[in-house]
């Protein structure tokens, strides 16, 4: 069964999120035509840090949005398969060829932002660092998320293993109580049939 967050998810539309995608994609290009306009009037970086900055927030939205986005679809596809209905649903071909615009679009203006900073800034030595500083964010925040994600799973494993220990315990004590039981009804049964007999001699006897 799909679980009801899925299903709200999916029925809200994946559109919504290709939207947000596609947002984010338009103001990093106008933080792109923010920092060309800045070249073409001869400043350099120091002069240009908003639309800079503007590029490299709009461009974290983007990626944000973008893992989001595989993850709706995902959840869109979940439900169209458990029979859920969906609010207009994107299809495969166009969740491609939204995205690899998209992407190619970013990718565009990422080496714009570089030929720059390069050529027109003045700056490789600080593009190199950034991206080293960049990166290192990044696997830092990859880091902690496998982490957590490990935690959790350890966590959800020792919740299921105490229940499997309480469980082999309970049975094990049901165990020796069918044991104590059955060995005392025999018990009895062994009893009683000895005394039978010893009245049926008694009753020959007589």
């Amino acid at each position: 069964m799909i679980d009801p967050m899925t299903i709200g998810i999916a029925i809200q539309g994946v559109r919504l999120v290709v939207n947000a995608v596609k947002s984010a994609a338009d103001e990093a290009r106008e933080a792109v035509d923010a920092i060309n306009e800045c070249v073409n009037s001869g400043k350099k970086l120091g002069q240009s840090l908003s639309p800079v900055k503007k590029f490299f927030a709009a461009a974290s939205k983007y990626e944000s949005s973008r893992a989001r986005l595989e993850d709706a679809k995902k959840k869109q596809d979940e439900a169209i398969a458990s029979g859920q209905p969906v609010d207009d649903p994107i299809s495969d071909a166009e969740y491609v060829m939204d995205m690899m615009a998209a992407d190619r679009q970013i990718a565009q203006y990422y080496a714009q932002i570089k030929h720059v900073m390069i050529y027109h800034f003045d700056e490789a030595g600080m593009w190199e660092e950034f991206w080293e500083r960049m990166n290192k964010v990044r696997q830092e925040r990859a880091e902690k998320a496998e982490a957590a994600r490990k935690a959790a799973t350890e966590a959800r494993l020792a919740i299921v293993a105490e229940k499997m220990r309480k469980k082999r315990a309970f049975a094990k004590t049901m165990n020796i109580v069918y044991n104590c039981v059955g060995g005392f009804v025999i018990t009895l049964i062994i009893a009683g049939f000895a005394w039978f007999i010893n009245w049926m001699f008694k009753q020959g006897a007589q």
